[in-house]
């Protein structure tokens, strides 16, 4: 991808009042999806994971829906001010996903926090999130002081033994920091874009690479990790990826 030129980023103090706006969002229990108990054998969390972030993705824009017998709730849901965007790359993979009423543009990303004591269909190791900043998305793409990327921790938890989605909290980063760790990281492990595709070298190439030899393009594949929210190292998204018990990968993708 061309270089572009270095924009500035959302302050710190500008994040601090967004996250203020989102406050009512902690603690939402998301009643449009309840889930017996005695189902959850027949899930894997991974399966679960798809279901309640879909679900998100469709009730943040329609937030006045949800928790209507509450009234207090109803109120503080009121004052979020999300409505979904009309997008710039396409209907299915639009960007952003939200316009705020401040003027900041959101793209969300849905973060499931299994609970070790549900019982669920477990495979033998926990496969890894699929919540990803794709390719399409560049910075030529990303209003650096006004995208902003929202992970919303999502947990299954119990009344009256039904399960519903309840959002633990809501992260929020400077999207153009995040894109920048994305491709840094893709670049330094001596990736490189081609055309509009991230590549990494093969793993049967890298012997080539350390001893200095020239690489061609039978040497490169493509990323398929690329973009995963568990592989950009961004600080800040890193610290709330861990809290949660999700594998942060360091190390650069081989093909």
């Amino acid at each position: 991808m061309p270089d572009t030129p270095p924009q500035p980023s959302i302050a710190p103090a500008q994040l601090e009042q967004l996250k203020l706006e989102f406050a009512p969002l902690t603690g939402l229990r998301i009643d449009w999806l309840a889930l017996p108990e005695k189902v959850l054998p027949g899930f894997e969390p991974s399966q679960i994971a798809v279901i309640v972030n879909t679900l998100l993705d469709a009730a943040l824009p329609q937030l006045r829906l949800l928790e209507v017998q509450d009234p207090e709730n109803r109120a503080r849901l009121e004052q979020v001010g999300l409505s979904k965007s009309r997008g710039l790359i396409g209907d299915r993979e639009a960007y952003p996903d939200y316009l705020h009423k401040s003027g900041f543009r959101i793209e969300l990303k849905g973060l499931f926090v299994d609970n070790p004591a549900l019982i669920f269909k477990r495979p033998p190791t926990p496969r890894e999130p699929s919540a990803r900043l794709k390719e399409n998305i560049t910075t030529k793409e990303v209003v650096a002081e006004k995208d902003v990327l929202m992970v919303a921790a999502v947990q299954l938890q119990e009344l009256d033994r039904i399960y519903y989605p309840v959002i633990t909290e809501i992260g929020l980063f400077p999207m153009i920091e995040c894109i920048r760790a994305r491709d840094n990281r893709l670049l330094s492990g001596g990736g490189r874009w081609h055309g509009s595709q991230p590549q990494v070298i093969k793993k049967a190439s890298q012997a080539k690479r350390r001893r200095g030899e020239p690489l061609s393009d039978d040497d490169y594949a493509k990323d398929t990790n690329f973009g995963k929210l568990n592989r950009i190292p961004y600080p800040p998204l890193v610290a709330m990826l861990l809290k949660y018990g999700v594998q942060v990968v360091s190390q650069p993708e081989q093909a």
